[in-house]
């Protein structure tokens, strides 16, 4: 990720090919090493050679790292990313805790120092030393910087500072819709959603609604989430909420109520997906991957043929599993869970009171009363590394208690415990649930993490109390859950990741999920091997629905093993090859993919069953048009033919008009303006957008009561475009609609080739005159005189050697050339 730096350009003089050479060696320093490392050493003749001082190979011999120096970054803290940053790193390439740093981070800034810089801004403070558990992750590959810190570290938003932006009015659209249509011997299959969000910002204020509409072969539903507005109360550093919600409580989360709730700020200090936890699995074809949790759908999404990985979900809340369906075209499906223990250590409580009051909120044809609900809880920090919390849920007949602790011993292991009791007097029948889980970097490169869940058949949820149970559905409660997992990142060795999950249920039935994963690259050639099992059959009455009775729903053992090898072609260009197993079915396949540029992604490829002897064929392509996403695949088999598609972004209306993004828009956003200049590119912390052709675009997400900079990219202006300031930064209060306007300055440059009567050139070094025989230039030579700055028509007068002058008259014309650096034109010098 390249630093954005205001571009100054001029007239196309010649240049030194070896300077040039020299500035582009000088940045991509680490890249440029690498390519010339020989053996376990370095070429140092050919460091040499391009002018590079030959000490940098001990610098990079033991491991890519960053320059020493400030470098521009991508900053990315607990799973949420920040966007960009300027970061410190010293002579070992670590990173420096500078205050701007620690701003960005929305993090507390010790006061112990390890390092003076030579301005306060540049010191390095020891937050490392005040705050041992934190995890930094280094990825220069990537231009990142990943933090896992503790929620002591994070700072509390300034509420009585006041200097964060509020208010403003503006209504948001989000949309998701994908969908494919099939067709082979057996019968066309069709199948279209479409996740749309609409609201809107006004006074601080925050009302959404989110819904999913779903077409599967003919049968349609609609599947409401929320409806709810939302504000930050910051006498008591909370946030409100009132409508159709989904209960957040650390302890009694997921519970979907119609009332009210309050909770602490950093609850939702966040945006929508920033977390830690993570879905992977391996698809056998193109596929559709749906996420559920507390029964509704929270993502929905197409991954090609393939592992695959989701992160950065959008949780309803940290203590509820997550299902997991992947189905292809064919409509086959394989199911499984992640529990929530498995992720509830990436996201602790915030410390503060919850409290939620409402009726409950019945799903789709699910039966049953609607009791009214009332639950609160605490949570309390116990010295710097721990927490502890416990809370009360009650109804007419059913009453539940919970409590919680947190806690980082040894500076490096992290536990996180929670046991829950319930009572359903309607059925005079108690029981408990108690989970635990364990995660800690082993040493620099390797982390662990273990997680077990346990539960009485007589436990209750509060959404099960009315229902008449059977015997059945006893049995198909888990009785309990386990989780394990490792990676290990080895300089020579390669990645390995490992996740285990068993879930035993009271009918004596089990389940077990194993994804295991190496990756090593041998130069430029990438090798990966992926397994993926699943034994056992459908997991619980509560996942049937999600499991259904379609193929693949009940599998004894389902393996599968997948070897891809991946080799540059140059440029964006790689070639993939694979082999892939999965119970008597051997396939093998080679494909092409290639970056075009930002806007245009491809990959084609062929497929072929080896027992079968049956070939298949594919083609994706995703595009970005500046102001949305779309892909769209088409692939053919012996069985038929499918098509698939996808599109997702947002849209702002605002006092400005409508403007478009390719990305959805957040709690907290914006508009930046870049006078009304089409087409520029402007980074915000989202990524990069582009104005429209009222030269706005849409700011979709900016974190709250910290700073974030918004900044244009200069090249991408018109070249007779300049602007007073490139860079802006600014901090959002929650629920705020900002605007930020770039001023914009248009000078016309003019090369103007004059003569004087005669048809000669006027000479070298005549002086040129403006009004009140102001001097603005020089003739050079060949009798071309450049002018910075022509808005409207002029008559210049020209100085002779001769102590003679005459009169230039300047027409600039009415439609200027902005692309053009500066634009040419003839005129004649007659005498005055």
């Amino acid at each position: 990720m390249m630093p954005l730096n205001n571009h100054v350009e001029a007239p196309a003089w010649p240049c030194k090919p070896r300077l040039l050479i020299g500035f582009a060696a000088l940045w991509s320093l680490p890249g440029l090493v690498a390519a010339l490392e020989i053996g376990e050493g370095f070429d140092l003749a050919a460091l040499t050679t391009h002018g590079i001082d030959p000490k940098v190979s001990d610098y990079f011999r033991s491991a890519a790292r960053f320059r020493e120096g400030v470098q521009v970054v991508g900053l990315r803290v607990n799973g949420n990313p920040l966007g960009l940053v300027d970061a410190r790193f010293d002579a070992q390439g670590e990173l420096c805790f500078t205050p701007g740093l620690l701003e960005k981070a929305g993090l507390v800034k010790p006061r112990g120092i390890l390092l003076e810089g030579v301005t306060p801004d540049q010191a390095c403070h020891d937050f490392l030393g005040q705050f041992p558990a934190t995890m930094v992750r280094l990825r220069p590959g990537s231009d990142e910087v990943v933090l896992v810190v503790p929620t002591q570290a994070l700072r509390e938003p300034q509420w009585e500072a006041g200097s964060f932006s509020r208010g403003g009015a503006a209504a948001l659209f989000n949309y998701d819709v994908l969908g494919y249509d099939s067709h082979s011997r057996s019968g066309p299959t069709r199948f279209v959603s479409a996740y749309t969000e609409a609201g809107f910002n006004l006074q601080d204020w925050i009302v959404r609604s989110r819904q999913f509409y779903v077409s599967d072969n003919g049968k349609t539903r609609t599947e409401h989430l929320h409806a709810y507005a939302q504000r930050d109360i910051a006498a008591l550093h909370s946030t409100f909420q009132a409508g159709q919600l989904s209960s957040n409580n650390p302890l009694f989360g997921g519970i979907q109520l119609s009332g009210l709730q309050f909770f602490p700020d950093g609850q939702s200090r966040a945006p929508a997906g920033s977390n830690n936890a993570v879905v992977e699995g391996l698809a056998q074809s193109q596929s559709r991957v749906e996420v559920r949790q507390s029964g509704v759908l929270i993502h929905s999404t197409l991954v090609p043929e393939g592992p695959f990985r989701l992160s950065g979900l959008p949780l309803l809340n940290g203590t509820s599993d997550l299902e997991v369906s992947v189905i292809d075209v064919r409509g086959a499906k394989r199911s499984f869970v992640v529990p929530a223990a498995s992720f509830a250590g990436a996201a602790p409580a915030a410390p503060g009171y919850y409290f939620s009051l409402g009726e409950l909120r019945r799903t789709a044809g699910e039966e049953g009363p609607s009791p009214v609900i009332a639950m609160g809880s605490g949570t309390w920090g116990l010295g710097r590394d721990s927490s502890a919390g416990f809370g009360l849920l009650s109804t007419d007949d059913y009453w539940a208690a919970g409590g919680s602790l947190s806690s980082v011993f040894f500076q490096r292991v992290s536990v996180n415990a929670r046991h829950n009791l319930s009572r359903d007097s309607h059925k005079a029948v108690s029981g408990s649930r108690s989970s635990l889980s364990v995660s800690s970097p082993v040493v620099a490169n390797i982390d662990v993490n273990f997680s077990a869940t346990t539960q009485t058949r007589g436990y209750r949820e509060v959404t099960e109390v009315g229902h008449s149970l059977r015997t059945d559905d006893l049995d198909s409660y888990f009785k309990h859950q386990y989780t394990a997992g490792m990676s290990w990142n080895d300089a020579i060795l390669g990645i390995f990741s490992l996740n285990y999950t068993r879930s035993a249920q009271f009918g004596g039935q089990t389940t077990e999920h194993v994804f295991a994963s190496w990756n090593k690259a041998f130069g430029r050639v990438d090798v990966a091997f992926i397994a993926d099992s699943q034994v056992g059959g459908k997991r619980a009455r509560r996942d049937a629905s999600l499991a259904g009775s379609g193929p693949g729903s009940s599998l004894d053992n389902d393996l599968s093993l997948r070897l891809q090898v991946s080799v540059p072609l140059g440029g964006d260009r790689r070639v993939s090859s694979f082999t892939s197993r999965r119970g008597d079915q051997f396939t093998a396949g080679t494909a092409l993919s290639e970056r075009v540029n930002e806007y245009v992604n491809y990959e084609v490829g062929v497929e072929r069953d080896i027992r079968a002897r049956e070939q298949s064929v594919r083609g994706q392509v995703d595009l970005l048009p500046r102001y949305t996403r779309v892909g769209l695949g088409v692939s053919r088999d012996p069985l038929g033919t499918s098509y698939t598609g996808q599109l997702q972004g947002g849209a702002v209306a605002h006092e400005g008009g409508l403007t478009f993004s390719p990305y959805t828009v957040q709690d907290t956003f914006g508009v930046v303006s870049v006078g009304d200049i089409g087409s520029a590119k402007v980074q915000t912390p989202q990524g990069p957008v582009w104005t429209d052709f009222s030269g706005q675009a849409v700011i979709a997400g900016l974190p709250a009561y910290t700073n974030s900079r918004v900044e244009v990219q200069t090249q991408s202006l018109p070249r007779q475009v300049d602007l007073k300031n490139g860079t802006q930064v600014l901090a959002a209060g929650r629920g705020s609609f900002n605007t930020v306007d770039f001023d914009v300055v248009k000078v016309r440059r003019m090369l103007v080739t004059a003569n004087d009567q005669h048809g000669r050139p006027l000479p070298q070094g005549a002086s040129v005159l403006g009004k009140g025989n102001r001097f603005l230039t020089s003739v050079v030579g060949e009798g071309m005189i450049f002018l910075n700055d022509v808005t409207e028509s002029q008559s210049l007068r020209v100085l002779l050697p001769d102590s003679s002058t005459c009169q230039l008259n300047i027409d600039p014309g009415t439609k200027p050339d902005n692309d053009k650096f500066y634009e040419a034109a003839s005129a004649v010098c007659r005498g005055g």
